[in-house]
């Protein structure tokens, strides 16, 4: 009788750590989750996939572009989100107290990231440096109140209307489009001119998205949006009309000649997927999937470039 309650005792034990064990596992998980969701750490594989894009279509040598496309979008989001905690205290204020409880290590890993790729980007040469710098100093100019240094009463260019989208794709267009560029000592092509277009418009449209959903925390800091100055319906009217422009630019890449089939239809299957994200705002909850999505776009194009290119 004592043995059957030592063994039902044992059996509980092992039942009990096994299922202690699971639980860790998923907290861990869901622990390391959200620090990527908080940290964006999807727009660091947005910003290497897309340059990998861009050599691929563009037959580039490969380099450390991508590299160092993605140590400077870590840097430059992290660094966002730390201003945030500052600027925009109320916004998302789970992050904020995350971003509050690791301030000091994600301040050095955001500027030792960014340091990390001024120096590889300095074996590119000035003009990679240069392109390289880009993102920071737009990022700058995005997020810091100039008029608490400077006589002039210029609010963050992050309030301002069209301005602060425009700022945020033209900034990482450039840098996954020309960073390849110069580090593989080529010229800038019509083609790179329709990519650069084709990231823009993509960015752009993945920029308004979680300004859907910001759309309450954005009218109370005087952030003007798409969603907080056109509402919610017209947004989603406007993103489709730039999302279909971005397609008429890569048919008509394709039908002047230098632009092959096959990458055509590769970058139009990322549009459709755009266009099908588009249609979901304003008709779901989940923006932050609707963002992941969009983010992951490039992934998805890349993943299908290099399956075509080695079939």
């Amino acid at each position: 009788m004592s043995k059957k309650k030592l063994e039902r005792t044992s059996s509980g034990r092992e039942t009990t750590g096994t299922g202690s064990s699971f639980r860790l596992s998923v907290e861990l998980w869901h622990r390391i989750r959200k620090a990527c969701i908080y940290l964006q750490l999807d727009i660091v594989g947005m910003g290497i996939a897309g340059t990998l894009v861009t050599m691929v279509i563009l037959s580039l040598e490969p380099s450390l572009a991508p590299i160092v496309v993605g140590l400077v979008a870590y840097g430059v989001y992290v660094g966002d989100r730390i201003s945030d905690v500052r600027y925009d205290p109320q916004a998302t204020s789970e992050r904020s107290a995350f971003i509050g409880r690791h301030r000091r290590l994600l301040s050095i890993t955001s500027a030792g990231a960014y340091g990390l790729a001024i120096t590889l980007s300095a074996l590119g040469g000035p003009l990679a440096l240069a392109v390289t710098l880009v993102p920071g100093v737009t990022w700058i100019l995005y997020v810091v109140d100039l008029s608490e240094r400077s006589l002039v009463p210029l609010e963050r260019l992050k309030a301002i209307f069209v301005l602060n989208s425009t700022l945020v794709a033209l900034a990482w267009a450039t840098a996954m489009v020309f960073l390849p560029i110069v580090f593989a000592d080529a010229v800038i092509t019509p083609l790179a001119i329709v990519l650069v277009i084709y990231f823009f418009a993509d960015i752009f449209v993945n920029t308004e998205i979680p300004n859907v959903r910001d759309i309450e925390d954005d009218a109370q800091n005087n952030v003007s949006t798409f969603p907080t100055v056109v509402g919610v319906k017209r947004t989603r009217h406007l993103l489709y009309i730039i999302n279909m422009l971005s397609i008429l630019v890569v048919v008509g890449a394709f039908l002047s000649g230098f632009l092959p089939a096959l990458f055509a239809v590769v970058l139009l299957a990322g549009r459709v997927l755009a266009v099908f994200l588009n249609s979901r705002i304003g008709r779901s909850d989940d923006y932050r999937r609707l963002e992941l999505l969009g983010e992951m776009n490039y992934v998805f194009v890349a993943c299908g470039l290099f399956i075509a290119i080695s079939g």
